[in-house]
């Protein structure tokens, strides 16, 4: 009964974004000349907003979480600090991420296409975690467990189109506990301090 309930759940999520992926921001990366490029969005509904540059390596190079509800966001960022390579800035909006690739050299700013995803939904119930995650690009993904920053440990979640896990921590103790979902496209991360 518990696993039909699980599955309603999930699939009305799904629904219910399919339904809103009209609401999901415009990102626009823009180059301003040589090594600078403006990032803007827009949406008509308003939420938290995280914006994450990475370079090639998976470092952040650059990390911003809004306070506030924003629905419009311009920035200029300029990249001749950061040197030639490739870079990919991914904004997270509510249930959605947007990513862009960019390849910065001294010429040029060239920008990839914009990948819309989802990212994982995540409910907390007596020290249980569940998870479900629509993987649009139906390949492999992972999941890790770390309490206090220590691996705890891992899963493959397959590559279905439709994803649900459930996780008891009950049994693990107190702490700050991190999952983090990797798909093709990014490492997802939840936190939660049980």
């Amino acid at each position: 009964m518990k696993a039909k309930n699980w599955v309603i759940t999930a699939l009305a999520f799904f629904i219910v974004s399919l339904a809103n992926a009209t609401d999901t921001p415009k990102m626009n990366v823009v180059s301003l000349g040589t090594q600078k490029a403006l990032v803007s969005f827009k949406s008509p509904t308003a939420a938290p907003l995280e914006i994450t540059i990475t370079n090639n390596s998976g470092e952040i190079v650059y990390y911003k979480k809004s306070e506030a509800k924003l629905n419009e966001y311009r920035k200029i960022f300029d990249f001749s600090e950061l040197g030639n390579g490739n870079f990919n800035v991914c904004l997270d909006y509510g249930l959605y991420s947007i990513n862009r690739d960019l390849q910065v050299s001294k010429k040029k700013i060239i920008v990839g296409l914009a990948e819309k995803l989802f990212e994982p939904y995540f409910f907390i119930k007596n020290g249980r975690i569940n998870m479900s995650f629509l993987n649009v690009a139906q390949k492999n993904v992972h999941m890790e467990v770390y309490k206090n920053g220590e691996y705890i440990s891992s899963t493959s979640l397959g590559k279905d189109m439709s994803l649900q896990k459930s996780i008891d921590l009950s049994k693990s103790g107190k702490g700050n506990y991190e999952i983090v979902i990797s798909d093709l496209f990014k490492n997802h991360r939840f936190f939660v301090q049980l």
